[in-house]
């Protein structure tokens, strides 16, 4: 069963992204928005993306991005809110970490 995690705040500031990777499986997504996507330059993201044999669906909210001047990586998913969408329907079930 695929679960979509929507994490909404920074790994810097609480530890909801690390609870997240505690369960993540390998059939489940990650979209990074909000403050969330401060995420993306925190040590449990490098951690996470040198375990992994480049299969996982690691999202990001391209415009959340943008808005807080993160730079991205070519191995994220850039995305918009309609994408959002999308992914609720492809998965089982969706956790926010907020």
């Amino acid at each position: 069963m695929s679960t979509l995690h929507l994490v909404r705040q920074s790994a810097f500031a609480t530890n909801d992204f690390a609870q997240c990777l505690s369960v993540f499986d390998h059939q489940d997504s990650i979209v990074l928005m909000d403050d969330g996507c401060y995420s993306l330059k925190h040590s449990l993201m490098d951690s996470l993306l040198k375990r992994v044999d480049g299969t996982l669906n690691i999202n990001i909210i391209a415009s959340h991005a943008k808005a807080r001047a993160i730079e991205t990586m070519a191995t994220i998913n850039h995305i918009d809110m309609a994408d959002v969408v999308d992914l609720t329907f492809n998965h089982n079930k969706v956790i926010t970490w907020q």
